[in-house]
């Protein structure tokens, strides 16, 4: 028995939109790993906001600390906007193949834009782990 060449079509369509979903939850991964790092970041925020006498060292662990979280943000922000996008690539994907009008045009703009923003995301947490490094190397020093 043949397959009806509707459901053949159907299944196209299907594969064609799932195919990204694979690069949503890569994304997806990426900004929960961000967000882990920003509430850890965000605990030891309070933790050093919470003493009465702060101290120079005090206020360099605050500045310090302000800086891996906007960078954070930066990074979940990107991210999330990656996943956005993807997530409008499929839905254009799956219109066209329905054939509901919309642009498929923006198809290669919303993915572009996707892997732009997943890439700049991925660079400011490379930023974040860098900076967060180098505090620990520092640290290192100077308790020898």
């Amino acid at each position: 028995m043949d397959t009806p060449p509707i459901i053949n079509q159907y299944a196209g369509i299907i594969q064609t939109s799932l195919a990204p979903v694979f690069l949503l939850a890569g994304t997806a991964a990426f900004v929960s790993i961000y967000s882990l790092r920003l509430g850890r970041v965000a605990d030891r925020l309070n933790e050093v906001g919470d003493k009465p006498d702060l101290g120079e060292r005090g206020v360099q662990w605050l500045t310090y600390l302000s800086r891996r979280t906007l960078i954070l943000e930066i990074a979940v922000i990107f991210g999330v906007v990656a996943g956005l996008c993807t997530c409008a690539a499929i839905l254009n994907l799956l219109a066209g193949g329905l054939s509901i009008r919309l642009r498929p045009e923006n198809l290669p703009w919303l993915f572009g834009g996707a892997i732009i923003c997943l890439m700049l995301s991925l660079l400011a947490f490379l930023l974040e782990l860098v900076y967060a490094g180098r505090s620990m190397l520092q640290q290192i020093r100077e308790r020898r």
